[in-house]
């Protein structure tokens, strides 16, 4: 189960993460946790069918190979990697500061100038 909710979070994590580049708005995630992400679980799927061959080979009155308490805990490691980046919220976009044009910032500076230059009674 997991393995398939994870291949799904990928696809359209990367999705989104290629929209938001194209768009330059921040992204959840980076490219670096997407590809960790996945490598966990290519590292899961196969530790899981190299063991569920193992498995076929024994005989139905035998002990299992694997034990279902690994099985878990091998799964858990995947679904903390990908509750950990589902759960994550948008960084805040970084707002712009407006910068005001040439002209406007030598009007400012020499009105100023003339404040200063008048006696504090005419203000």
């Amino acid at each position: 189960m997991w393995n398939w909710s994870t291949r799904l979070f990928l696809q359209e994590a990367r999705t989104n993460l290629t929209a938001e580049i194209a768009a330059e708005l921040p992204s959840k995630w980076t490219t670096e946790e997407l590809d960790g992400l996945e490598k966990s679980l290519k590292d899961h799927e196969s530790w899981l069918n190299e063991w569920v061959e193992k498995q076929k080979k024994v005989k139905m009155n035998e002990d299992p190979v694997i034990e279902t308490k690994e099985m878990k805990a091998r799964a858990k490691v995947l679904e903390g990697h990908l509750t950990k980046l589902v759960r994550r919220k948008v960084p805040k976009a970084l707002k712009k500061k407006k910068v005001k044009p040439v002209e406007e910032v030598k009007e400012e500076t020499q009105e100023d100038a003339r404040e200063e230059e008048r006696p504090y009674d005419e203000l």
